[in-house]
C-alpha cells in the first residue's frame, strides 16, 4: 500500500474563513480515493477518454486525523507546491449574482453570455480583485470561462485529440523539470450553483521523478505524459485528493507541477468556471 506522502498542502486563506457560513463548515473538504485506475465511462453520448487515461479508483473516503496533519497547512505555501482556497468577497458575488450567470444551463448559454456587455463588466471586477495576488508585474488575464455538465468523474477535454485526459499534469510553459518551480499556476474560480471538485495527486513533478527511479540527467526534460502514466501504472494505490470547492471560491494550483483535473460528478447543475493563469501568490 502507498502511504500519503507530505509535499504540496492545501491552505485555507483568511478571507475564507472570514466568509464561510456556518453550514458550509458542516460539509467535509476533503476526501482520498482508494487509489488510481484505467479511466472508462459507458454512459452514451459523453465524450470517451483519450487511450491510456487515468482516473481516481473508488470508494472515496475522508482522512484520518493523521493524513489531514499532512495534508493541510496553517501558513501560506509557496507557489509551486501549494493550493490555496480563496472566497470572492460579497460584492463581487453581488455581481455576478445580478448577472444571471450561474442561473444559465448550457455551455452554449455561456458561450453567448461572454459576447454581453454584463460579462466583460463582472469580469474587469474580478481582475481588479485578483491584480494583488500577482508576483509579476503583468495582471491577471482570463485564460477560459466555460459551463461543463455534470456528473463527470474527471472533466478535462483534450480539444487536440478530442477525448478526455483524464488525470494529468499542464504543460503550457514547457518548462524542463528543474525548472518547474519557476511555473505559472493558475486560479479558477467557480461561478456555479453547486461545489466543484478539485483533484490531485499530493506529489510534486520531482516527487513522481525520484519515486520512479528516473536519470538524474532527466531533470533538463520537459515533463511528459508517459511519465504521469507510469506513476499510476506503479503505484496504483497512491490516493488521489478531491478538494471541494463551494460556490463563490476559488483555488489557487500548481497545475504545471502536479497530477489533477476537476470533477463535476456530484453536481446537479452546469459546472461554471473561470481560469486565469499566471504567477499567483497565496494569499495569507
Amino acid at each position: 500500500m502507498s502511504h500519503l506522502r507530505r509535499s504540496i498542502v492545501i491552505y485555507r486563506c483568511q478571507n475564507l474563513e472570514l466568509e464561510t457560513t456556518e453550514p458550509d463548515l458542516q460539509i467535509p473538504r476533503v476526501w482520498l480515493s482508494s487509489g488510481t485506475q484505467p479511466a472508462f465511462d459507458n454512459v452514451p453520448g459523453r465524450i470517451q477518454y483519450c487511450e491510456g487515461a487515468f482516473m481516481p479508483q473508488e470508494p472515496w473516503r475522508e482522512p484520518t486525523i493523521e493524513e489531514s496533519a499532512l495534508l493541510w497547512t496553517q501558513e501560506p505555501p509557496p507557489s509551486y507546491s501549494g493550493v490555496g482556497i480563496v472566497r470572492l468577497p460579497s460584492d463581487i458575488l453581488a455581481l455576478f449574482a445580478a448577472s444571471g450567470l450561474a442561473g444559465l444551463t448550457t455551455p452554449l448559454q455561456v458561450a453567448e453570455f461572454k459576447n454581453e456587455p454584463k460579462c466583460r463588466q463582472v469580469l474587469d471586477n474580478l481582475i481588479e480583485y485578483f491584480k494583488p495576488f500577482c508576483m509579476s508585474d503583468a495582471p491577471p488575464v482570463i485564460g477560459g470561462m466555460g459551463g461543463r455538465q455534470s456528473g463527470l468523474s474527471t472533466a478535462t477535454i483534450d480539444n487536440k485529440r478530442g477525448c478526455r485526459n483524464g488525470l494529468h499534469t499542464d504543460s503550457w510553459d514547457g518548462l524542463p523539470l528543474v525548472k518547474k518551480q519557476e511555473s505559472t499556476n493558475r486560479i479558477c474560480v467557480n461561478l456555479g450553483l453547486d461545489s466543484r471538485y478539485f483533484l490531485f495527486i499530493n506529489l510534486t513533478e520531482m516527487d513522481i521523478f525520484e519515486m520512479l527511479g528516473c536519470r538524474d540527467s532527466d531533470v533538463n526534460q520537459p515533463w511528459t505524459r508517459q511519465l504521469t502514466n507510469e506513476f499510476m501504472q506503479r503505484y496504483p494505490d497512491y490516493p488521489v485528493v478531491k478538494l471541494r470547492i463551494a460556490p463563490g471560491e476559488a483555488y489557487i494550483a500548481p497545475t504545471e507541477n502536479m497530477i489533477h483535473d476537476a470533477s463535476t460528478a456530484q453536481m446537479k447543475h452546469l459546472d461554471i468556471k473561470v481560469m486565469m493563469r499566471g504567477y499567483y501568490r497565496i494569499p495569507l
